[in-house]
């Protein structure tokens, strides 16, 4: 997991009303807590090498899908790292991204 989807996770629970009150981050913060303490369940990487060229470059290729900027950064994590065979998400839009190497995109659904 590229590590500007740590931030965003932070972000969204920091943020959204329906989590917690904006006045209290300990719940958001938490994020980087149970990242720490699991470092087998989850890879956190650094942003690939160019990312911010190469994502807008890949939104403006993709420009009819509704990708967010973090999307194109974890496309790209995935792409460069011929390790990477799943992509697990919660956004099965993802799944229309031509990848270099063999990856299926899976949603909990799925």
């Amino acid at each position: 997991m590229p590590e500007v989807v740590a931030g965003e996770t932070y972000t969204k629970l920091r943020y959204d009303r329906h989590i917690r009150a904006r006045r209290d981050a300990r719940t958001a913060l938490a994020v980087f807590g149970f990242l720490a303490a699991t470092p087998n369940l989850f890879d956190v990487r650094e942003t690939p090498h160019l990312s911010y060229r190469r994502s807008i470059e890949l939104l403006a290729k993709y420009v009819d899908q509704a990708f967010s900027w973090v999307d194109a950064v974890v496309l790209l994590s995935a792409d460069d790292d011929r390790r990477v065979t799943r992509l697990i998400t919660v956004d099965s839009s993802l799944a229309v991204y031509r990848f270099s190497h063999n990856v299926v995109v899976s949603t909990p659904a799925a």
